[in-house]
């Protein structure tokens, strides 16, 4: 975040603004990934939704797996050429810098079936509750080892009606586990629940 002091001078009694200072290295990233997280709406209308989610996830360290290509993409500079198209089937999140803002890519995505999300250290609710942009494709969802995730956000994923597998653990801000899986089972009767402290 940027901190701002605005200081009158004592002679003239005019307002000046100093230069900005990053209040610490990690907001300074922080907010590096946020621009990295950004939807590019000039680029979505020349490379299409699949293209550009998964190069939001490239660029952010997630990995990507694309409909009938056996293996998982990790390298930016490895995507196929634009001219080739590519629909997105797995996102594997673990250790990136994707955010909530992020997720936004996930609009337009037809053939999205399994999120890992594992380790996300700026995933927040706000993630999960985008979710609900896939939620006519998406089947298996792991969400684990993020700090920021509360029992709200998992309580989102009772719009996932097509889910069949949902797998959490690691969640210290989840504070009434038991209450989660009751409504989560309530909302989600067709989906195998893996709930862990």
């Amino acid at each position: 975040m940027i901190a701002l002091q605005v200081i009158r001078c004592s002679v003239t009694g005019r307002a000046t603004v100093p230069r900005p200072t990053w209040s610490g290295n990690r907001n300074f990233w922080g907010w590096v990934n946020m621009m990295f997280n950004r939807v590019d709406e000039k680029r979505l209308k020349v490379v299409g939704p699949d293209r550009l989610c998964a190069e939001w996830l490239l660029r952010n360290g997630a990995k990507v797996k694309f409909v009938n290509v056996p293996h998982v993409q990790q390298h930016y500079n490895l995507l196929p050429e634009e001219s080739v198209r590519t629909l997105v089937e797995e996102l594997d999140g673990t250790e990136s810098g994707i955010m909530h803002i992020g997720f936004d890519h996930l609009k337009g995505l037809k053939h999205l079936r399994k999120v890992k999300l594992h380790k996300c250290v700026y995933l927040q609710d706000q993630a999960l509750a985008k979710l609900a942009l896939v939620a006519d494709t998406l089947e298996e969802l792991e969400v684990s080892s993020c700090k920021n995730i509360t029992d709200h956000g998992l309580l989102c994923l009772r719009e996932l009606k097509k889910l069949k597998q949902l797998v959490t653990y690691e969640l210290p801000y989840v504070k009434d586990l038991k209450s989660v899986e009751t409504q989560l089972k309530q909302g989600l009767p067709e989906c195998r629940l893996d709930l862990r402290p």
